[in-house]
């Protein structure tokens, strides 16, 4: 059986409850804020994970929605994260999360990430996918969705066939995709080396002819079928 509906993304997305899903985006980055907004007036317990200076725009735009944050980020039911360059603190951030809304018990647990973190953060990309390769696990732990979010414009290509190693849940530009292609899941993916992971980045380019448009359209059509 399907797992229940959590949200409609956007109010167009259906998102079940314990996925982890990546949106692969151009342009506005706060295009999601409503996520969050919607989990505050359900007192759902929300994490916005990013570079500090995107902090400042995604309480802006909750505030477009006609919700003031400014008492949830108090109360500490809106949680403003920048990351972090501790593998340690790192692997434990969502299971603390997770812990700190069932001690509340929250009705759920809301986790908005924009991808760009990693670097002002110090993290090296190698342990940020392995922290996201760790979401798929701990996301099932309790009610709630995880989103993370990754500029197609800024976000190296190289990069690109790891954010869709560790993500079953894609939405490309306006496309959901359901079953990524190219999702492994984390058993197989935590144990691989370095040198393993890198082989299934240069296999998936290959295929595609080292094009990232046409990765990306490859997905896209996937994804409508």
């Amino acid at each position: 059986m399907s797992p229940p509906l959590f949200t409609k993304l956007g109010g167009r997305f259906p998102i079940a409850r314990h996925e982890h899903v990546a949106v692969l985006y151009r342009a506005n980055p706060f295009r999601f804020a409503s996520f969050l907004a919607e989990g505050l007036a359900k007192n759902d317990l929300c994490f916005y994970v990013a570079p500090e200076s995107s902090h400042r725009g995604i309480l802006s735009a909750i505030r477009a929605l006609d919700l003031n944050p400014a008492s949830f980020v108090a109360s500490r039911q809106l949680c403003l994260e920048a990351g972090s360059s501790d593998w340690a603190a790192l692997q434990k951030m969502l299971p603390r999360a997770l812990a700190r809304a069932e001690r509340l018990g929250a009705p759920a647990l809301r986790w908005l990430e924009e991808g760009g973190w990693a670097t002002p953060a110090g993290l090296p990309m190698s342990r940020y996918f392995e922290f996201h390769a760790l979401i798929n696990y701990q996301v099932k732990h309790y009610p709630g969705a995880a989103v993370c979010q990754y500029n197609l414009d800024s976000l190296d290509p190289s990069q690109l066939p790891a954010v869709l190693a560790v993500h079953r849940h894609l939405i490309v530009e306006n496309t959901f995709v359901r079953d990524n292609p190219f999702y492994i899941a984390p058993e197989r993916y935590l144990p691989q080396s370095a040198e393993e992971r890198e082989r299934h980045v240069a296999g998936l380019f290959r295929e595609v002819g080292f094009n990232v448009e046409k990765l990306l359209e490859n997905l896209a059509g996937y994804g409508s079928l």
